[in-house]
């Protein structure tokens, strides 16, 4: 009897390390895919794409199957957030993009 409860602790232990296997994994898609949008946002915002940042950055997110939080401008750079969800946790990841101030005019 005691062999069963071993082997029942141990399949319960295999599979919390494959939803936190899985979860990890997704985390680190969610931060690559905002990571791309707002890179993305950003070479339409310096003119290096044509279009409208905000759209580029949330046609990739969805594409990548994550739901945009939010997607924000400023002269500058694009701030884009996304979010994901996995095992009934939702999280969300940021990234800014855009051209830094280099101090001279």
């Amino acid at each position: 009897m005691w062999l069963v409860g071993i082997v029942v602790v141990l399949v319960a232990m295999a599979g919390a390390i494959g939803v936190v296997g899985q979860a990890t994994i997704l985390d680190a898609r969610l931060q690559a895919g905002v990571d791309r949008a707002a890179l993305a946002g950003a070479d339409v915002l310096i003119g290096v794409v044509a279009g409208i940042p905000c759209e580029h950055a949330t046609e990739l997110l969805m594409h990548e199957g994550f739901e945009v939080l939010s997607c924000s401008l400023d002269s500058r750079s694009v701030r884009v957030e996304a979010g994901a969800s996995y095992a009934g946790f939702d999280w969300s990841r940021r990234a800014r993009a855009g051209v830094r101030e280099s101090g001279h005019e």
